[in-house]
This record gives structure tokens, C-alpha cells and sequence, in this order.
């Protein structure tokens, strides 16, 4: 079953859970399509550490991040890890799937070190990345299931192809911050998996994109984030006490600097919105 938002269901937004042999490396796939939403109203993706590709069967979207925008119409675009939101908008209908890759999972589905992707950039059909008939086939397909289910045979195939091996400790490392919800001391992890911090920080750049330290900081703010939609919140002083922060002065310049809102802003927008705030199930 697949949960969302009832709001993301006015530009029917979908989240769908890959295949068991998938679920290690692919976090999500993912399906919007709506028609002639107003340019001016923008989707706000907060980053969580984790990169992905964006296959377009529609119109141009514009995609704003550090105040630069930028607008893609190409067949399949990849988006690189990030610690800042992206900020996402279009003039026409729109019609996009994607593929959301868990943290490291990334790693076996492309040739190249992940920390080479410094940047959103299009994915070239290549010997490596026959895209041109993946798309003809996702294109000649109509149903939603099959179409994800034609990009799953796609990535299995990949990953079955694949040369590159993930490092035999970064899932249970990755696992361990995130189950410490970042707030974690990376030497003191390092020391416990008998790993050098400097292999680890050049293994996460090379398998995440990320170094360890700004995925734990991704991770804690992602935490915070869940913890305040909920509303139930007593100070933000305790507050960020409990999440681990210095004070609320660091947590306050935390949330800001992924968020681009403040804590009070971001409450204060959760507040009005939670009448209306439901769900729906979908069968995959």
C-alpha cells in the first residue's frame, strides 16, 4: 500500500515501494501528473541525503535551488544529493516518474564515483544507460504498474550487470546514524565499525555523495522536521535539547540553512494546514 498526502493528491502524486530485490538500493518510485498548475505555486523537495532521476513524459519543469533556476525537458535528469531544497514548478501539464535510491544504493547503478555528479544533469543514452529504448517502452505502455514495473526489469538488469560492489560496512554504518537520527559522533562510529574516518569520509563521498558528517546533519534535520509536523512540541529550547543541538540558537541555524524557513515559520505553516491533513491508500 502507498501513502500520501492529501494535497500532493491535486498533482496526483503517488509514492509506490520497489520490488524485494530492489528495496536495498531503491528507496522509492515515485509518479506525478497533473495538468496546467499555476507557475507561480512551487513544490518545495527538502533534501534527505539520498540522490535520484526524474524520467519527463510531458512539458518542461523549472527547478529553482540557491536561487538559480533552471528548467529541464529532457527524457531522464539526474538529481545529485543535496543539502539544499529544490524548489519545483511548471507552466503545462505535467507527467513525470521517479526514482528515489536509497543512501549508497546509487553507487551500483553507475559507472562513475557519485561524487562526480556535483550538479543536476541529464542522463546520455549510452551502451551503459540505454535510455532511448527504455523510454520507447515506458512510452508504449499504459498502465502506472507496468511502467514501473518496465523500469524495475530495467534496474534488476543493472544491478545484476553491475561491476561495483558497495563497501561491506557503509549500509550498517548508514543504518546506525540513521537510527540514532543524526545525532551521532562519526569518530566515535568509525571506531566501533574499525574503520579509518578517513576511508569512511572517502567511501561516503565516492558511494553517497555526501560526506558522513553532512548526511548525520541531513538525517537530524529530517527528524526535527517529522518531530514538529506532528505538533507536539512543548518549547523549542527543550526542543532542541532532544534532538541533540547545542541550544536552540544552533538548531534554530540548522533548520534554517536545509529548511530555508525558520522552526517557528515552518510550525506556524503545519498549524493551519492540519484540518485538512489526510490520507489515501493506493494499490500498487
Amino acid at each position: 500500500m502507498n501513502y500520501f498526502n492529501k494535497d500532493l493528491d491535486k498533482i496526483g502524486f503517488k509514492l509506490i515501494e520497489p520490488c524485494l530485490e530492489l528495496k536495498p538500493f531503491i528507496q522509492s518510485f515515485w509518479l506525478v501528473k497533473f495538468n496546467r498548475i499555476p507557475f507561480s505555486v512551487p513544490l518545495k523537495i527538502i533534501a534527505d541525503g539520498n540522490s535520484g532521476f526524474v524520467i519527463n513524459f510531458s512539458s518542461a519543469y523549472i527547478v529553482k535551488m540557491n536561487g538559480e533556476s533552471s528548467t529541464y525537458s529532457d527524457k531522464f535528469v539526474y538529481f545529485p544529493p543535496s543539502e539544499d531544497p529544490a524548489f519545483v514548478s511548471a507552466k503545462g501539464n505535467v507527467f513525470v516518474i521517479g526514482v528515489r535510491f536509497n543512501a549508497a544504493g546509487v553507487y551500483r547503478f553507475f559507472n562513475k564515483d557519485i561524487s562526480s555528479f556535483n550538479k543536476i544533469s541529464n542522463i546520455e543514452n549510452s551502451p551503459d544507460w540505454q535510455i532511448d529504448s527504455l523510454y520507447a517502452s515506458l512510452e508504449n505502455t499504459q498502465k502506472v504498474k507496468d511502467k514501473i514495473h518496465t523500469l524495475e526489469l530495467f534496474l534488476l538488469d543493472k544491478l545484476k550487470h553491475s561491476k561495483k560492489r558497495n563497501s561491506p560496512w557503509i549500509f550498517e554504518f548508514i543504518s546506525r546514524i540513521r537510527e540514532e537520527k543524526g545525532n551521532v559522533n562519526i569518530q566515535n562510529l568509525c571506531e566501533e565499525f574499525n574503520v579509518d574516518i578517513r576511508h569512511v569520509q572517502r567511501r561516503f563521498k565516492i558511494e553517497l555523495g555526501l560526506s558522513a558528517k553532512l548526511y548525520s546533519r541531513l538525517i537530524r534535520i529530517q527528524d526535527s522536521k517529522k518531530t514538529l509536523s506532528s505538533l507536539i512540541v512543548a518549547s523549542l529550547t527543550s526542543f532542541s535539547y532532544d534532538k541533540g543541538f547545542f541550544d536552540q540558537s544552533h538548531f534554530i541555524n540548522e533548520f534554517k540553512h536545509f529548511i530555508k524557513e525558520t522552526p517557528r515559520e515552518y510550525l506556524h505553516k503545519k498549524f493551519l494546514q492540519a484540518k485538512e491533513f489526510s490520507f489515501k491508500k493506493y494499490k500498487k
